[in-house]
């Protein structure tokens, strides 16, 4: 954590303030949780405006505490935006929103020029995953993973053969002979239960040696 953030975390009553960047394909989208800020997330398009209220898209309302990856899934978090109209609302759900790249800051403004006080701390770098959209409330939750999370999926390139080997490293021969590959099984992916049967077989098999 940068030290004049820490030092901004020490003062009495901090004022605290989430950002929150979407990069869009028609530039970026840049929200905070009050007021509005200037931040420069090193993008190269220097400083940008991170507004409380988004004249186009509203106001960002919460994001949930991160959720860690379990088994076959990866670190996960939920931004909820209120939009600014149902034109907002179907933009930010649109299908080209998917994979867009998604970052959460955390940091502290100065009271006297509400500039921020060093550099925030990023909390989560990921993407776009799906959106829920709550018409009572008029809320567009937008559920977010990490780009890690894609190379759970199945992918029928990423095998434990010779073909795949080879394509990686053409020419080397070290799986040509290997036998017992002939099941496919995916890269990361959670190994079968080996049953009930096997587990027991397995725990009497020193006894048998």
């Amino acid at each position: 954590m940068d030290n004049a953030l820490v030092g901004g975390y020490q003062q009495p009553s901090p004022i605290t303030t989430t950002l929150v960047r979407f990069d869009t394909p028609g530039g970026p989208i840049c929200l905070t949780d009050g007021g509005f800020t200037q931040f420069d997330a090193n993008e190269g398009n220097g400083p940008e405006i991170y507004y409380g209220n988004h004249p186009t898209y509203g106001r960002l309302s919460t994001i949930s505490s991160i959720k860690d990856g379990a088994e076959a899934q990866t670190t996960r978090v939920d931004i909820t935006i209120l939009p600014a109209s149902d034109v907002a609302a179907a933009a930010l759900a649109a299908p080209s929103m998917q994979g867009v790249r998604v970052q959460w800051w955390e940091g502290v403004i100065h009271r006297q020029d509400g500039l921020l006080i060093g550099y925030p701390e990023l909390k989560f770098d990921g993407e776009i995953d799906k959106p829920r959209f709550r018409v009572v409330t008029w809320t567009l939750t937008i559920e977010c993973g990490t780009q890690a999370e894609r190379q759970l999926e199945p992918n029928t390139d990423w095998r434990l053969n010779n073909a795949f080997h080879q394509r990686c490293w053409p020419g080397e021969l070290g799986m040509i002979n290997v036998d017992g590959v002939t099941r496919k099984e995916e890269w990361r992916s959670r190994p079968p239960d080996p049953g009930l049967f096997k587990r027991l077989l397995n725990t009497f098999i020193p006894f048998s040696r």
